[in-house]
């Protein structure tokens, strides 16, 4: 899957906000390198659902992983729109999109692949095109993984004048 590469727009408002000073290129290294997400679902009632989820970046798309009957995953399956926020010391990051299941074997593996790198406790492995937890030695309790491709993705600044960013693909 081809990245795309978007152009930076200017937020409608406030009026007056100027652009961050980050590149899409920057804006995809923040969220590779970063250990910290927020993922928010919708729940059935409209009420938002947001949790921690440990993240990898694999081919313009944040990978996360949760157990099949979690709360996430119930909401997803009903809407699988969803918003996954980077915090950030300088800029905070917000990826809207929509949630895909991966069922790939070959993109589970490179998921599985990319987690012990950037969570050096944590090596989960597939096995039989299903996705488990190192702590599952009896193979009972696979995971689901998904896929977040960015439809809009927005750059908060936190230094003065409140700096804000979004592309659009």
């Amino acid at each position: 899957m081809a990245e795309l590469e978007p152009t930076p727009e200017q937020l409608s408002s406030p009026r007056g906000t100027p652009l961050t000073a980050l590149s899409w290129a920057d804006v995809r290294t923040r969220v590779a390198e970063a250990d910290d997400f927020l993922l928010a679902t919708t729940d059935p009632d409209g009420r938002p659902h947001v949790v921690p989820v440990l993240g990898v970046w694999l081919e313009g798309t944040v990978c996360f992983v949760t157990f099949r009957q979690s709360r996430k995953a119930r909401n997803l399956v009903r809407n699988n729109g969803c918003a996954v926020t980077v915090p950030g010391h300088d800029v905070d990051l917000v990826l809207e999109g929509a949630a895909h299941l991966v069922r790939n074997a070959a993109r589970l593996q490179k998921v599985a692949d990319l987690f012990p790198v950037k969570y050096p406790w944590w090596h989960p492995f597939v096995r039989d095109g299903e996705f488990y937890d190192p702590a599952d030695t009896a193979l009972s309790d696979p995971r689901h993984v998904y896929a977040v491709e960015p439809a809009r993705v927005f750059a908060f600044g936190k230094e003065e004048g409140f700096s804000a960013t979004r592309w659009r693909f």
